[in-house]
């Protein structure tokens, strides 16, 4: 079994913030198979960030923009109905506000799996590959692609 490894960086916007990295994905398979010679197997995308994370969802304007946000909030909000920043346990360890963002990024995963065939990621037409930052602000985040096949 043959292993490609590649990785890309990229400035992310803070509270749930989304870039559609489905080329990035295929043009690490792409890149693996053209200097491995494979054809199937499996991509892992993951995000070394503590609190930023990478899914597939419909790359749709409502979800990018709005529900996904509000989904996450509801689970685990930042700021309570007074703007105040609720205070997680966290925030008593690193004098810092993203304990709603550790949560938010836990639920996701900072990594995704895709099989790949005859060169080409197998994800439906809605499916696109999306790296989300779960901090409270901008950040500099790197995915690492791991490519095995045969």
């Amino acid at each position: 079994m043959a292993v490609h490894t590649e990785m890309k960086s990229y400035r992310t916007k803070g509270n749930m913030g989304m870039i559609d990295v489905t080329v990035d994905f295929q043009e690490a398979v792409s890149n693996a198979c053209r200097i491995k010679k494979i054809r199937s197997g499996i991509i892992t995308g993951f995000t070394t960030g503590g609190v930023a994370a990478l899914t597939t969802l419909e790359f749709e304007p409502g979800l990018v923009h709005h529900d996904v946000r509000e989904a996450m909030q509801g689970i685990a909000p930042y700021r309570d109905q007074q703007g105040n920043v609720l205070h997680y346990h966290h925030h008593d360890t690193w004098h810092d506000d993203n304990g709603s963002s550790h949560i938010h990024s836990l639920i996701l995963s900072p990594f995704i799996t895709i099989p790949f065939v005859d060169g080409k990621i197998t994800i439906g037409p809605w499916q696109n590959l999306t790296l989300v930052e779960c901090d409270t602000r901008d950040r500099d985040r790197e995915i690492v692609f791991q490519v095995m096949g045969e």
